[in-house]
């Protein structure tokens, strides 16, 4: 079956979760969790720094360019079509089931292991605060019962309801940005001649070291497309959703930038940055706020806890859509008669996200461990539903007959940077255990391929029905108010 007879298939509506719920800010509140910006905001800048020196802040604008050329793509899927299927849905609008089914699963895979970073980073930052106040919170079993706690109370706010767990969640986050921001502003406040022009002659700065800062820094937006899950539930999906998503990317842009070059003028060097382990709890301690460093511990543990309730929710939708429509056991496309939230494929995946990082610290492995190899694995499977994204928008668009050379320019761009991005991840081959990464993420996807080639085995029709659960059909050449479409 090509994809332009799959375009030519009725669609069908989905009727188990809550349309129309959502509203703009709940779904631009979905992407903004699903990048946990206060988290990366406290943490990766001194990763950068040691790479990209003084050039932090433009490797972080680079990033920035690249997130929304990959958004632009998503954008123009968003204003035609909307899914629960996310990227699932789209793929196989261009480029057929098979291709479809292995974006799906790219992304369930990236979701799922980015919301057991979100688990692991709350338990590090919480048993900080709790360590702070005197209690031994620093031990395997104390950090266990934190992750327990974590993933069990992401997934009861997932099951009760999207427009409450995307609340709660921006609430969190909103909260965790103000708590670093408000050591960043005071670094301004303190130190306001800068004495770092450095950061602005560009002198002494390598390519190598700024591409490679570019890199990290593009992984510190993965899951900003997660508004996309929300095409059933979401108030005219076709304009809030591309809103949500290049919103998002051009925000958190903003905050990464500014973090990068007020952590770099705070530490007075990118050396010094680079060497801290905690840096915004160092800048508060040395630009006189040590005494409410407790507020960045709980903020940071917020964001974490926003970003696996964004995950979740996420996921459990592109599961959900995925047994609807039988590509995957069809259990999994049953909604809550009360929630009308996927709690089927939440069951599902929420016990993966917890059981994954206690397993591994039960074994030894530190917090900081499993979050460098949870998020490592999690970021390739959303480098490869982008990649399939973007090589499957000019087939989209040629098959509603909207086709436009700016669209084969644009796919060849976001792929070159992604292909980019994942090519410096894994050359130089990294040392071990990191280099067994992109091995184990291979592995679940050919888990993922086998499944559904016996799936396609037993019942070839099945790929017939990849793509065809959308919301409010926009038909070829109409936009979302129904004027033309965008080229």
């Amino acid at each position: 079956m090509s994809a332009q007879e799959a375009n030519q298939r009725p669609t069908h509506a989905d009727t188990g979760l809550a349309h129309g719920s959502m509203t703009q800010i709940n779904v631009l509140a979905q992407s903004v969790a699903g990048i946990a910006p206060s988290a990366a905001m406290a943490t990766t800048p001194a990763l950068i720094a040691l790479y990209a020196g003084n050039g932090a802040w433009l490797s972080y604008v680079c990033a920035t360019v690249v997130v929304i050329l990959v958004g632009l793509v998503a954008t123009q899927f968003g204003r035609r079509f909307a899914s629960s299927g996310s990227l699932y849905s789209y793929v196989a609008r261009g480029l057929g089931p098979g291709s479809a089914f292995t974006a799906g699963w790219g992304l369930v895979i990236g979701y799922a292991f980015i919301a057991m970073i979100g688990v692991v980073g709350a338990g590090l930052y919480f048993g900080a605060f709790l360590t702070g106040l005197g209690l031994p919170a620093d031990g395997r079993l104390a950090v266990c019962i934190i992750l327990v706690v974590a993933a069990i109370g992401a997934a009861a706010f997932a099951i009760i309801g999207i427009k409450i767990s995307t609340r709660v969640g921006l609430v969190l986050e909103i909260v965790s940005v103000a708590a670093v921001l408000i050591v960043l502003i005071a670094v301004l406040a303190g130190n306001p001649t800068g004495g770092n022009s450095a950061q602005f002659t560009f002198s002494g700065l390598s390519f190598d070291g700024v591409a490679f800062g570019i890199v990290l820094g593009v992984l510190g937006f993965v899951g900003f497309e997660s508004a996309a899950s929300l095409g059933a539930e979401a108030r005219n999906p076709h304009r809030a959703i591309p809103r949500a998503v290049l919103g998002s990317a051009v925000l958190v842009g903003i905050l990464y930038v500014f973090a990068a070059y007020t952590m770099v003028r705070g530490f007075g060097d990118p050396g010094t940055l680079g060497q801290s382990s905690a840096p915004i709890s160092d800048l508060a301690a040395r630009y006189g706020l040590g005494g409410v460093s407790w507020i960045v511990d709980l903020g940071i543990t917020a964001s974490f806890f926003a970003v696996t309730i964004a995950c979740i929710n996420a996921s459990s939708r592109i599961l959900y859509t995925m047994g609807e429509e039988g590509i995957l056991p069809g259990r999994l496309g049953r909604a809550h008669p009360t929630h009308k939230t996927p709690h089927v494929a939440i069951a599902v995946i929420a016990p993966v996200v917890l059981v994954v990082p206690v397993v591994l610290v039960i074994l030894g492995f530190s917090p900081l461990e499993v979050f460098t190899y949870t998020g490592t694995i999690g970021t390739f499977g959303y480098m490869l539903a982008y990649v399939l994204m973007a090589i499957a928008l000019p087939a989209f668009l040629r098959r509603r007959g909207e086709f436009n050379p700016l669209s084969v320019v644009l796919a060849v761009v976001v792929v070159a940077a992604l292909v980019y991005v994942f090519y410096k991840n894994v050359i130089p081959v990294p040392d071990y255990p990191l280099n067994l990464m992109p091995w184990i993420f291979l592995g679940l996807v050919v888990i993922g391929l086998a499944w559904y080639a016996a799936m396609r085995a037993r019942s070839p029709q099945l790929g017939e029905q990849a793509g065809t659960f959308e919301e409010d059909p926009l038909p070829p050449g109409r936009g979302p108010q129904g004027g033309p479409g965008p080229g």
